[in-house]
Parts: structure tokens; C-alpha cells; sequence
């Protein structure tokens, strides 16, 4: 078969999976390329016999760049499908975006996998969470996963692959998808602190205008946010210049009200005994 699979990462954990996947796949005689979503287009995703579509979890859910791709395919009818994602332990909803949106488009999506990353986010409560995840036992389970899928796309059968999380079919209605639905882009902006740019350490080199995902950073002729930020923090994390910083006093509370890991334990998917730092 030939097997496109489209990725959306910034600190690399959803790379590293759609890589993983793309070797067994590639081992297993399919031809297999990986696109990032930053390069991908519409037509990318109607090319080839199966299409793979893998995110982070941002705020329980898929991220508003993967959401606003999805939204523009063509329609994908007769086209078989699956998705991933990465996430600290609160998935909530993102494998169900990711499946309902292609779904939408008509594709029949067979499969949702799951995991394990190491959250980057710079609030405090949240910093280190997961650490070097993913490990290579997940990235293991990455490949015998895509490998299911394939199998099951060229036998031709029907209906979902037994390895497959059922949370990419239907939502479960807990506390998490509770969490996605409020976690409006909208509300992310009046609960969080806006990233702040200091001049003094700003050289002006524009790294973060091109990897702003939402294209939300101008030069004029330092960056200036707009105000369709998505807080993901993208600029703050990887600025080379280190020239951007966050007041967390009170943004750390909220995050920490919600991801707390022992709601995670509760209402997410943490395993009694996972480590967690």
C-alpha cells in the first residue's frame, strides 16, 4: 500500500511516534512518507490507499492548527484511515477530534493509538511531567499498532482494529471531555498568561513568526502577538534567544486545578504506580 501519514509536533514526541510507525510500515513493504503539518496540504491527504493523522493533546483535546487542516480536506470517501496522539495523562477528547473531523470528510477511520509524552508546557505544575516518554516500549507499541492497521486496511476487513483505544470512536463523557469542551481557544486566553516578549534578549531573527502555529507573531520590527493566540507557548519554550517569559502566579493555579495528577488518576488514563516525574 502506499501510507501518508500527517503529524503535528513542537517538541517532537508525535514525531518520534509517526516515525516509529513509518519504519515498521516501511519494513513491513509499504511505501510510507511522513509529512509535518506545517508542510502538508489538502491534496497530501487524498494520496495513497490508508491516511494516518497524528497530534499532541493541547488542553484534553486535538490543537485548533490540526483541527483548522482537517477542516479544508477534500472529501475523503472510500479512503480508510487512522489517528495518534501524544498525551501527559489527560486525553480526554483529542483521538475522538482527530476521528470525528475525518470522519466528516468521509473517510472510515479504523484505529486510535495513545501515547505516553513529555509535557513541555511551561507552567510550573507541569514541567517535566512524563520524562522521556516516549520510551521505547511505546514506541514499540507505535509500530505493532500501525502494523494492526495495515493488515487489517489489505485484508479488507471492516469495522476497527482490536488494538484500537475506543475513545477514537466515541467520546466517554468524563471529566476530561468536560474540561475540552470549556477550554475554548477564547477562555485558554482570559485564564493563562499571555507570553511577553523582552526586548533586550530579542535579536529579531524571527524564529517564533515561523513557528508560531496559528501565525499569530508579526515583526514590527520585534514580535508582537495578535490576538488569536492559542497558548500553546511555542515561543517561550523554544525561543532561541530565551526572549520571551510568562507570570504564572496565577495561570499555575488554574492548570493546576484541572491537571493535577491526581484528577488525572481519577478522570484521565494514569496507571496506579506510572511514574509520572
Amino acid at each position: 500500500m502506499n501510507i501518508t501519514l500527517i503529524y503535528f509536533s513542537q517538541t517532537g514526541n508525535t514525531r518520534r511516534v509517526a516515525q516509529a510507525m513509518a519504519e515498521a510500515l516501511r519494513q513491513a513493504g509499504h511505501a510510507t512518507r511522513t509529512i509535518s503539518l506545517k508542510k502538508a496540504t489538502p491534496q497530501d491527504a487524498i494520496t495513497g490507499d490508508l491516511l494516518g493523522v497524528g497530534s499532541p493533546c493541547f488542553s484534553s483535546q486535538a490543537p485548533t492548527p490540526v483541527k483548522a487542516f482537517l477542516q479544508t480536506l477534500l472529501p475523503l470517501e472510500n479512503r480508510r484511515a487512522f489517528v495518534f496522539a501524544t498525551s501527559g495523562g489527560a486525553p480526554g477528547r483529542v483521538l475522538y477530534d482527530l476521528a470525528s473531523l475525518l470522519r466528516s470528510k468521509g473517510a472510515e477511520v479504523v484505529g486510535g493509538f495513545l501515547a505516553r509524552g513529555e509535557l513541555h508546557h511551561p507552567a510550573p505544575c507541569l514541567i517535566g511531567r512524563m520524562p522521556g516518554r516516549p520510551n521505547a516500549e511505546d514506541l514499540t507499541w507505535a509500530r505493532r499498532f500501525a502494523i494492526a492497521v495495515a493488515e487489517h486496511v489489505s485484508a479488507g476487513r471492516s469495522g476497527p482494529v482490536a488494538e484500537s483505544r475506543p475513545d477514537a470512536f466515541r467520546l466517554r463523557r468524563g471529566f476530561y471531555d468536560l474540561v475540552a469542551s470549556l477550554s475554548t481557544d477564547g477562555f485558554l486566553r482570559r485564564v493563562l498568561p499571555e507570553p511577553k516578549l523582552e526586548v533586550a534578549r530579542c535579536n529579531q531573527c524571527g524564529w517564533c513568526v515561523h513557528e508560531c502555529p496559528v501565525h499569530n507573531i508579526a515583526l514590527q520590527p520585534y514580535p508582537v502577538l495578535g490576538n488569536q493566540c492559542i497558548r500553546c507557548y511555542r515561543c517561550l519554550a523554544g525561543c532561541p534567544q530565551q526572549a520571551f517569559a510568562a507570570d504564572w502566579r496565577l495561570g499555575n493555579l488554574a492548570v493546576l486545578s484541572f491537571y493535577n495528577t491526581t484528577f488525572e488518576r481519577w478522570f484521565g488514563d494514569l496507571e496506579p504506580g506510572e511514574q509520572i516525574y
